[in-house]
């Protein structure tokens, strides 16, 4: 059995009673948090752009844009959601590193609001597409170039994997849908920091929908295209892949509890995490604020991968010296510390000088900050385990801030619990498109 086989047989046997309860606790609090970032990121400036788009490519009227009050075709609509899901850089972040959510939750809300799908299907769907596109990656890991940005080469597979899922293929059309989804990845790291870093996710979900109704409508592909002398792991990893971490032991763990993932407590870089929280460290234990520093060093491993004056708002979400300043200076980070007004801000600009990256730390996780004040003293402070990473997680309350936070910018207070009361409810909900015309609506920005 090759694996393309093998992934097939797990994704079409795998029902939502054989999730253990933590799999499942786990898919639904990462779904309402990848609920949350659609919305949040359908208000955001490229949103403007991309529900432009997609409304104007018109389609059939079945699946709906978040926040946009309009449906289009389920390929279009996983697009636009994906791009949502994934443009403010706060959705959770799997290990190693890939944007599972919004490769493959926009997929299967398109394909089951067509379907009047049920909850348990949108989690077996979930749980499914994370867990196909997290075992490409753990097993690509080591080949992987860093030039490809991961969620464009292993996402459109986890996407994918969920759309047959909620479409109920056989193993013999999953193994075509994956076949037809290897041909469609692509995403380069050069594009982080610009608007198209969001469509790689975007991509990954609208061909995911558009790989798996192919394969239900009979168009074949490769049997073997993992495999294959020619095939994805040779044009993307030199065929360096290792076929035991990617067929082996189905479920046992899954994904989701084991690594299990992050859950960002700021909208951006999970590698900003960090540094972030270590500045509002230092803020809070030594009462300081940025009139009293002269000097800011983030003492840690690598410089990321935005320089120390961003091109933009958004660019600032990759930048140390940016998240680190903008921690200094507002003792908070949140959605619109990333947009252009407060990057070029003039305290912000005067924050930025004040700021340096010692990029030699011996950890290599861990961040160190010392700030050097004006009136000769020096003040430290570290964070090592981020709030709401896999080794320090929230609690409920601090995962419902975020969540709030992010469904009220589109949302009345009533229909956002309304959301919030479906999505922690979800192996109850016996059609998902009840939730799906909440979400649907224009936001007061749209209407």
């Amino acid at each position: 059995m090759n694996a393309s086989q093998a992934l097939s047989r797990f994704i079409v046997n795998a029902t939502y009673d054989q999730l253990p309860a933590d799999a499942v606790a786990a898919a639904k609090v990462a779904i309402l948090d990848g609920i949350a970032n659609m919305v949040a990121g359908s208000t955001q400036e490229l949103a403007d752009i991309i529900g432009q788009y997609t409304r104007a490519l018109g389609g059939s009227p079945d699946c709906s844009v978040i926040g946009w009050g309009f449906s289009t075709n389920a390929p279009a609509a996983a697009f636009a959601n994906g791009v949502f899901g994934h443009c403010l850089d706060y959705e959770i972040q799997g290990f190693p590193p890939t944007h599972g959510t919004s490769s493959c939750l926009p997929s299967a809300l398109a394909l089951g609001e067509i379907r009047h799908a049920s909850g348990k299907t949108i989690i077996e769907a979930y749980a499914l597409g994370w867990d196909i596109q997290g075992r490409m990656r753990a097993a690509s890991a080591p080949a992987s170039n860093p030039a490809f940005h991961p969620p464009g080469m292993v996402g459109p597979l986890g996407g994918a994997a969920a759309s047959a899922k909620v479409l109920g293929l056989d193993v013999p059309q999953t193994q075509m849908a994956l076949g037809i989804a290897s041909s469609r990845t692509g995403g380069l790291t050069a594009n982080t920091g610009t608007m198209v870093k969001s469509t790689h996710p975007g991509n990954a979900s609208r061909m995911g929908v558009e790989a798996a109704i192919l394969a239900g409508m009979g168009y074949t592909a490769s049997e073997e295209v993992f495999e294959s002398p020619v095939g994805y792991a040779a044009a993307l990893f030199g065929g360096n892949v290792d076929w035991d971490i990617l067929t082996g032991g189905f479920g046992e763990p899954w994904r989701l509890v084991d690594p299990g993932y992050d859950v960002k407590r700021f909208p951006a870089q999970v590698y900003m995490q960090n540094p972030i929280e270590a500045v509002l460290n230092l803020r809070s234990e030594h009462n300081l604020d940025a009139s009293m520093v002269d000097r800011l060093v983030i003492h840690r491993r690598g410089r990321g991968h935005s320089g120390p004056i961003p091109a933009s708002g958004l660019d600032g979400k990759f930048s140390v010296e940016y998240c680190a300043a903008a921690a200094l200076l507002d003792g908070r980070v949140v959605i619109d510390t990333f947009t252009d007004e407060r990057r070029f801000a003039e305290d912000m600009e005067e924050a930025l000088r004040k700021v340096q990256v010692d990029p030699d730390a011996d950890d290599s996780g861990g961040v160190r900050v010392t700030a050097h004040l004006k009136d000769g003293r020096t003040a430290t402070a570290e964070c090592r385990t981020f709030k709401g990473s896999a080794g320090n997680p929230m609690t409920r309350e601090e995962r419902m801030d975020k969540v709030w936070d992010c469904i009220g910018r589109a949302l009345s207070q009533s229909d956002a619990q309304r959301v919030i009361d479906l999505c922690e409810d979800l192996e109850n909900v016996s059609d998902i498109t009840e939730l799906m015309a909440i979400l649907g609506q224009a936001s007061p920005a749209r209407a």
